[in-house]
């Protein structure tokens, strides 16, 4: 380092700092959400974090110097989050026993007029009526007299609110033996459940919509009052956290194979996420391609929509994102899977 110029010895600064962000990151999940909740804004940060330290380490390397084993030695420890990150290559395989998974936030059908275009109510019924994924699980739904989903015999929703009644909504092509939710506490955020018979096999699965952020738009972290934003966040993640113990615990107690599907409002690098898929598999890291991103404002693209089943009873054969409809603020997510026998 006594060889370095002053400049090269900042840039090792920056390094240092950027290559203990990110090994603190790492780590995140994993601490109390009471004490380090203020941490968990490493979530939505991360891949910001690993394009960092890359470039670090491309530096490091161009120059001939050691010091690119800073980044790279944590870019290492981070393998599995990399792999949550991006996938090189998808797989897709086919089944006539396999039946299909589809998630999506359709943002109330785009009631309040986000998208200056009329039509995308409809634009998302057809596109639904397209894709006819075996089981649909939907977020932000409300009831829309130009949708149609008279294509699925069976269904299970539930809606909160006074005013504007919204939740969530379960459509089903195989029938659906029993059903239920359970509401977390002071927020329109919820999940629900089905049991469902597929060929000699049942399975309960999970639509879920944790704790929204509720900040608007991703500018505001920058201008607004940064405390206010920091102490929402924290409240945001403790409650995130609290949800996600609460499906769990509830899938626990279930007689049948497990599939969680939903919109997280948070990356596979949180607390939540890692609570959630305990003992599951994450169908885009089994079988999709690229980043998978299903959540985009502007600047600021997250993958936080996910399909995770159980790992010893499903094998995922397919998964992928539907980024190319842009009729919410969400892409929907779509998995192939098939009981293991």
């Amino acid at each position: 380092m006594k060889n370095l110029s002053i400049i090269r010895k900042i840039i090792l600064g920056l390094n240092y700092i950027a290559a203990l962000w990110l090994f603190i990151a790492f780590l995140t999940p994993y601490l109390p959400a009471d004490f380090f909740s203020f941490l968990s804004f490493n979530s939505l940060i991360f891949p910001f974090l690993v394009f960092v330290n890359i470039l670090f380490a491309i530096y490091w390397l161009v120059k001939l110097k050691k010091y690119f084993f800073v980044s790279l030695l944590v870019l290492l420890i981070n393998y599995g989050n990399l792999k949550a990150l991006y996938q090189w290559s998808g797989r897709y395989t086919d089944d006539r026993d396999a039946f299909s998974v589809m998630s999506y936030n359709v943002r109330l059908f785009n009631a309040y007029h986000w998208i200056k275009r009329k039509g995308i109510n409809v634009d998302i019924s057809n596109l639904l009526k397209d894709q006819f994924p075996g089981i649909l699980l939907l977020q932000e739904y409300k009831e829309d007299r130009q949708t149609d989903f008279l294509q699925y015999p069976y269904k299970h929703i539930v809606l909160k609110g006074k005013k504007r009644k919204a939740g969530l909504a379960v459509f089903s092509k195989y029938k659906i033996i029993a059903q239920g939710n359970f509401d977390f506490k002071n927020t329109y955020n919820n999940a629900v459940w089905a049991d469902i018979v597929i060929n000699d096999d049942t399975l309960r699965i999970y639509n879920v919509h944790l704790q929204s952020y509720k900040i608007i738009k991703p500018e505001s972290l920058v201008e607004q009052n940064k405390t206010a934003v920091s102490n929402k966040l924290q409240k945001v993640f403790k409650e995130q956290y609290n949800q996600a113990v609460q499906v769990v615990e509830h899938a626990k107690k279930s007689p049948y194979p497990v599939v969680i599907g939903g919109d997280f409002n948070n990356t596979a690098f949180s607390a939540p996420y890692r609570i959630l898929k305990d003992a599951k598999t994450d169908a885009f890291v089994e079988a999709g391609k690229g980043f998978g991103f299903t959540w985009r404002y502007k600047w600021l693209p997250l993958r936080i929509d996910f399909i995770l089943p159980d790992e010893k009873n499903f094998r995922v054969l397919q998964f992928e994102t539907l980024n190319h409809f842009r009729y919410s603020d969400h892409y929907p997510v779509k998995a192939l899977l098939m009981f293991k026998k």
